[in-house]
């Protein structure tokens, strides 16, 4: 899939990681990768937090961290789902 993130087109898609990683930004080729075994609001967090290194290189790892969880849980409980 395709998006759009600060003006600036990615692919996101879903492939299989190292095992410790659900996750990966890849800023040099704007692709955002993540674990197809993810469902549910650990998907959604992860696809939170990697879009947000995508829009925010400059932030630190603790503050993309904790402010994908507290999206991802807001907006979960809201009953955003796939």
């Amino acid at each position: 899939m395709r998006c759009r993130l600060r003006k600036k087109y990615w692919t996101i898609r879903r492939e299989k990681l190292p095992r410790k990683l659900d996750g990966l930004c890849d800023a040099d080729h704007r692709v955002i990768t993540v674990q197809p075994h993810l469902s549910g609001e650990r998907e959604l967090d992860v696809l939170i937090h990697e879009m947000l290194h995508a829009c925010h290189w400059d932030l630190a790892e603790e503050s993309i961290t904790e402010t994908a969880s507290d999206l991802a849980r807001v907006l979960f409980r809201l009953g955003y789902r796939k």
